[in-house]
């Protein structure tokens, strides 16, 4: 009786663990801006649409100095986080002309952290003066 216990909690516990194994989600950087042709007057802030966007993870980096600017291989570079729950964001506005590469990452991971996925999508930002 003793074993046929300890094979059932056994058995019950692995049930549960190979549940929780599931699929990272498809993450999606398809966002959308409030920005005409790409270009904004120095100091005027703009939305970012999140419409078609998923992902359990949503950072974006602005890209108006070098810390803010997104490389994949340079884990130094920080980003803002961005809530899941949100529909669009509000970016304030660039201290000065120049050209800027604002980027949105979506990531997911999933099979306890073994799978991990991400999706990208930048674009170039012309401030003006």
């Amino acid at each position: 009786m003793k074993n046929s216990s300890a094979l059932i909690v056994l058995a019950m516990l692995m049930v549960l663990l190979s549940c929780n194994k599931e699929d990272p989600i498809k993450p999606s950087a398809d966002f959308t801006t409030s920005i005409q042709n790409n270009t904004l007057p120095r100091g005027q802030g703009f939305t970012v649409y999140l419409d078609n966007v998923q992902g359990e993870f949503l950072v974006y980096f602005r890209g108006h100095n070098v810390q803010s600017t997104y490389d994949p291989d340079d884990p130094r570079r920080r980003g803002t986080n961005v809530s899941t729950s949100l529909d669009s964001v509000r970016i304030s506005g660039y201290p000065s002309a120049g050209e800027f590469v604002f980027t949105l990452v979506a990531s997911s991971s999933g099979n306890w952290a073994k799978d991990y996925l991400q999706d990208v999508k930048s674009v170039t930002i012309t401030v003006t003066d």
